[in-house]
């Protein structure tokens, strides 16, 4: 019974983190409540379907690592919970990609939570993370994928090296951006402020998909510009910017997802919040979820 009421509380959670991402507005090239960013093929309706698709594919995999150390066997059961999690995405997403990359990020960190049974502990969270992701999984599918064929042209890592690595960009950038950001600033505000972060310092495969290297770079000098000039008015002017050179940037939204969660688990621990009630803060605002 502690492991379903803890594994149910951890998928809980991060379906909330992936809900709060989305409806954070306004986010640059990024669907969110006001537009559907750089993509025509997306929506705030079809973002928070399927999120809330993922919820059994976030406990399953908590289930499978429940106060078990990582071996092959469970990571390669872990990649399957993923790669079955992505059907059911696509099929409520009508074959649109919404968050493939958040079930591998987020799905680990679940794993890694669950492994020590709900606690959350940093650095430990991201390196129990990073073991279980560099496991050799010999069911993974040979087809390319966005991210690879980025690796490939630019030999730039992505998502999967960003876990291996035990998440860098979330230890060295997002996650005390957000901590000290909060400390100033608005819910929201400390939110959008470390999304940024993210855009500025991260190798977004996603912004090099759709631009290239020099679609890149014009991002994140874009995105430093704001940081020395934040405002909610410059914020929306990055967005018709972003989208302007169809730029979005998807790896730095998975991240700040993922440090939401983390953050939010945290939090729960220590406020001994009800399990089942899992609060969203959108916009300085709470509501039930």
């Amino acid at each position: 019974m502690k492991q379903h009421v803890i594994c149910k509380r951890i998928a809980d959670e991060a379906v909330a983190a992936l809900i709060e991402e989305v409806q954070l507005t306004p986010k640059p090239g990024l669907v969110d409540t006001e537009n559907n960013g750089a993509h025509h093929d997306l929506s705030l309706t079809k973002m928070q379907n399927s999120a809330h698709s993922l919820h059994n594919t976030f406990y399953q995999m908590a289930m499978l690592s429940f106060d078990r150390q990582p071996t092959v066997e469970i990571r390669e059961q872990f990649g399957a919970i993923g790669r079955y999690g992505e059907k059911e995405m696509f099929a409520v997403t009508e074959n649109s990609n919404t968050h493939k990359g958040a079930i591998w990020s987020i799905g680990l960190l679940c794993s890694a939570i669950a492994r020590r049974q709900g606690q959350v502990l940093f650095p430990q969270v991201f390196n129990d993370a990073a073991e279980l992701a560099n496991l050799p999984d010999q069911y993974i599918p040979k087809s390319k994928t966005n991210g690879s064929k980025v690796k490939e042209n630019y030999g730039i890592p992505g998502a999967r090296e960003e876990a291996q690595q035990a998440f860098p960009h979330i230890q060295k950038f997002s996650l005390p951006a957000f901590l000290q950001a909060a400390q100033r600033m608005s819910l929201r505000d400390a939110k959008l402020h470390t999304l940024l972060v993210l855009i500025a310092n991260l190798n977004d495969t996603c912004l090099l998909h759709r631009g290239g290297l020099e679609g890149l770079e014009f991002a994140k000098q874009e995105a430093k510009k704001l940081l020395t000039n934040f405002s909610i008015s410059n914020m929306k002017k990055l967005d018709e910017l972003y989208i302007k050179h169809w730029l979005s940037p998807g790896g730095s939204a998975d991240l700040l997802a993922a440090t939401l969660f983390v953050i939010n688990m945290s939090d729960k621990l220590k406020r001994g919040a009800q399990h089942g009630k899992v609060e969203l803060h959108v916009s300085g605002k709470s509501s039930g979820y």
